[in-house]
This record gives structure tokens, sequence and C-alpha cells, in this order.
């Protein structure tokens, strides 16, 4: 039998960036993957710690544009050191990044663009600064400067399992619901019993199978994305295309990784959103049109393109929307948390701590060292494509 404060499942940002705190504040806790750690949304995610700029390009401020407002200044923190979770070993893919249209952007647009300017730290760039990807006669649009953060998620994922490797196990583990709200313990595939004050249900899309096999009432949905992801002797590029059609998101987003002398760009965006529509073949298709479009000057016909499919696991909204907030929900001893998006973790565990109202117990430490060690996961494309 394995006795701990807290057990967490799922070794994404969510459960690491929780087992750190946990531990800094005197509590017993262990979290259980089954795969490799952040192998699901968190290393299929962009990486964008962004102030919600993106939500609001209609001109309209709305609740996810509020939410999210005060999230790049929480990470940047973090990433000095000067926070309680320190992330100064992380490496940042860009320290800023750009928003651009494609030569038809609406007066409308441009005045909210102009008075986020002013407020935000937001910088419209004259044509003699646009980075190599705007240079050139073909490029119509503006370019507005971004103050916000680009991660590498493997190195973030890292850093958070390297502050404490010997309490992330890898396993699969089965609830086991009583007759109250909650459960009794978690069963790992060797019949090992975990018993905790508290079980943290940080899954992602496993978050499903978990509340199943709990009995608990909480309500779940699924929004896909397809993603594309294309290598070649391309600059970097990191941000978000919009015109008159954004609307509350970007017709594509992309962030760029260097492999030697290629470049590999991941979009996504509106056009992954709308892409769970597409086949692979006809989702490259709609993406080599929206590329010509944006960024007539880049040579693109030369470039490996493939697909990547990704299912984002959420609380259950009506009509399916998009959450606006991140979500824990607590009944009895288990509390499952949706963050709805990187760049709200921190938020999301500030609403744990607030449902976990038992101390540290003091109990001496379970011995572990029988299970073994979950390892950390790498990029979906693994390098290449």
């Amino acid at each position: 039998m394995i006795k701990t404060d807290i057990a967490i499942v799922g070794g994404g940002i969510t459960g690491l960036w929780l087992h750190s705190l946990l531990k800094s504040r005197g509590y017993q806790s262990l979290v259980f993957e089954r795969y490799k750690l952040g192998s699901g949304q968190t290393l299929a995610s962009q990486g964008m710690i962004h102030g919600g700029l993106k939500y609001n390009l209609d001109g309209i401020t709305g609740t996810a544009s509020k939410t999210i407002s005060s999230m790049p200044a929480v990470w940047r923190a973090c990433l000095s050191g000067d926070s309680e979770v320190d992330l100064s070993k992380v490496g940042c893919i860009a320290w800023q990044y750009h928003l651009f249209s494609d030569g038809r952007l609406g007066n409308r647009l441009s005045a909210f663009l102009g008075s986020h300017a002013l407020s935000a730290g937001t910088r419209a760039l004259s044509p003699e600064e646009f980075p190599p990807p705007f240079k050139g006669d073909q490029f119509k649009g503006v370019v507005y400067e971004i103050p916000d953060l680009i991660l590498d998620t493997q190195s973030l994922v890292k850093t958070l399992a390297d502050k404490d490797p010997g309490n992330l196990l890898e396993a699969k583990v089965d609830p086991v619901p009583h007759e109250g709200a909650g459960i009794k313990h978690l069963v790992l595939e060797d019949g090992t019993i975990v018993e905790a004050q508290y079980f943290i249900y940080a899954a992602g899309i496993g978050n499903e199978e978990l509340i199943t096999k709990s009995n608990l009432k909480m309500a779940t949905q699924r929004r896909g994305l397809h993603q594309v992801l294309i290598k070649g002797d391309l600059p970097v590029l990191n941000g978000h295309a919009v015109s008159l059609r954004s609307k509350d998101k970007p017709r594509f987003t992309v962030t760029s990784y260097r492999e030697g002398s290629n470049t590999t760009w991941y979009l996504g965006g509106d056009l992954a959103e709308t892409g769970i529509e597409r086949e692979p073949t006809a989702q490259i298709a709609f993406a080599k049109h929206e590329l010509k479009q944006f960024l007539p000057s880049i040579d693109i016909d030369s470039c490996e393109f493939t697909t990547l499919e990704i299912e984002r696991a959420e609380p259950k909204e009506r009509n399916r929307l998009r959450p606006d907030r991140p979500t824990c929900v607590c009944e009895g001893n288990v509390i499952a948390c949706w963050p709805i998006k990187l760049t709200l973790v921190p938020l999301l565990i500030d609403e744990v701590f607030k449902k976990i109202t038992s101390h540290p117990s003091g109990i001496a430490a379970s011995d572990t060292t029988g299970l073994k060690k979950v390892q950390v996961g790498t990029y979906p494309w693994g390098g290449s494509l």
C-alpha cells in the first residue's frame, strides 16, 4: 500500500505544476502518468503565453480576454525565478511575436489594435522594421509586435519534472468508488493500493474514463483541432495571422522550431479548429491557400507538409462552446481539472488549492523505489515530419 497526502493522475503541465507547489508547501504528493510526461495536450500546445488580444480581434473585449489578461506577467515572474514556481531554466522560443494581416485589415480592427498598442505595449512596425517573412513588395499587410511569450513546452515539462523525478511514476490507475461522493482509493495494475486525502484528476481526455469509473457526476466534452506542420527552408515566424474574417480568433497561428538548416512551422488557430471537418489532404491544401494569401513572398512549394489531430478535454459547456475559464470540480475527495489553455494553468492551480481544505499530514513518504519512473515526452512530430 502507498499512502500520500495528494495523488495526482496525469503528468502534463497541470499535474506537474501542482505537484511542485504541493511539495514546496509541505504536502506529500505523487504523480501517476500512464504514458510519458506531457504526452497529451501539453506537448501538442503551441506554447503561446498571451494576454488575450487574439480573443477580441473584433474590437469587443470578452470574458475570455479579461480572464487571461494578467497571465503573461505571472509567467514572466516564474521564468525570471521570482515566483514560488521557479521556471528560470525553461527555454523560450520567443520573447515576443507578431500579429500580421493580409492587406485587407478593416478600419475597426486597425483602430482597436492602435488603442491596444497604447495600453499594452503592442507596437506597430514600420516597413523598415518588418522581420524577414514580411519583407518584399508582395506583402501588403500591417505588422504589430506583441510583448507575449512562446515557451519551449518540452523544456517546460523537463524543468518541472527535474524538481522531483522520484515521485513521478509511470502507471495506469483505476479508481475504486464508494457509496458517497469521491472514491476509496486508486489501484495500480500490480494491485498496489494508493490512499490519499485528495485525488486530483489532471489527465486531459483521460479524465473521462476516470470520472466514469469513479461514478462521479461531472460532465465533459472534447473539441478537436487539426494542426498543420510544414518543414523546409523557412524563416522563423511566430504569431497570429488576422483579417476581416478573424472575428474572435486568428485565421491561423504559427510557431517555429529550428532543426539544423530547416525550420518547422506549426499552424493552429481557426485553421485548426475548422480543419477538424477536413481530411488531411484537404487541410494541407487549405493551409497552403492561407499561407500564400498572407505570406505571398515565402516559397512553400518545396516544403514537406503533414497534419496532426488533437483532442482538447474540457468541462461540458452548453452547445459545446469553448469554456471561458479554467475549471476544477470537487466531488468528495476527488478534484477534476481542466486548464483550457496552457496560459491559464497558474490560475487553475490557485482554484485547486482553494478546494484542498486539508493540511499536510506529516506522514513519511511512501517507498516507491520498486515502481517505474516516468520519462519526459517529446514533441508529437518527434523532430521530423
